[in-house]
């Protein structure tokens, strides 16, 4: 339980250790929104995942009222079939880089990541996206 918590900032660390070193020409592009997005493998009851999930989501909602959460089930996918794909869409990586932080410390978010890790699941992979869409 506390070591999916550590595994989730260990890699928020990596994503914005790695993103804030860009150079200043790419950095500079913040004004592009940014989603962050994590797979899910359910070994367990999908619908009690997202039932918990929901916690995930006030918090972020808390630390950063214009996220956008989405929460897809992959179909018709081959082997992907049935996996969760979790995207949180932020408007800036400012914002994701300040909202992170808060989020991760904020005791009801250890709450929630305690509760989802009663529920038998793998995390596949976590990453982010830039917004590179021509304008």
């Amino acid at each position: 339980m506390k070591m999916q918590a550590f595994l989730h900032r260990l890699v928020m660390a990596v994503i914005l250790t790695g993103c804030c070193a860009l150079p200043p020409a790419v950095a500079g592009q913040d004004d592009m929104a940014v989603v962050e997005v994590t797979v899910v493998k359910v070994y367990g009851s999908t619908s009690e995942y997202l039932e918990k999930f929901d916690a995930i989501i006030k918090v972020v909602k808390k630390h950063e009222p214009r996220a956008e959460v989405r929460v897809y089930q992959a179909a018709f996918a081959g082997t992907m079939y049935g996996q969760i794909h979790i995207q949180t869409r932020y408007p800036s990586f400012a914002a994701l880089a300040a909202a992170n932080p808060k989020i991760v410390a904020d005791p009801e978010h250890d709450r929630a990541v305690e509760e989802l890790a009663a529920v038998k699941r793998e995390i596949l992979s976590h990453y982010m996206l830039r917004d590179k869409t021509p304008k």
